[in-house]
């Protein structure tokens, strides 16, 4: 459990985003490290992070050529 940043709360922030028709990921992962769990090494955090950048890679690679890519509002 991780008292600073509870995933009750990381739920809100979720679901105001949603509310207001915003893009957002979600991922809760239980570690007995807390919020400093992801610097360790841990498979279940390598599979997120993979998943959005492979996500990310194949919406930036499906723009027109010469274009910049939007991938998730942001320009790249």
């Amino acid at each position: 459990t991780d008292w600073r940043f509870s995933p009750g709360r990381s739920r809100e922030i979720v679901k105001a985003l949603l509310d207001n028709r915003r893009d957002v990921s979600y991922a809760e992962i239980d570690a007995p490290h807390g919020h400093d769990a992801f610097l360790l090494d841990d498979p279940r955090y390598h599979g997120v992070v993979r998943a959005y950048l492979e996500r990310v890679a194949t919406q930036a690679s499906a723009a027109p050529a010469g274009t910049a890519a939007r991938v998730k509002g942001f320009a790249i």
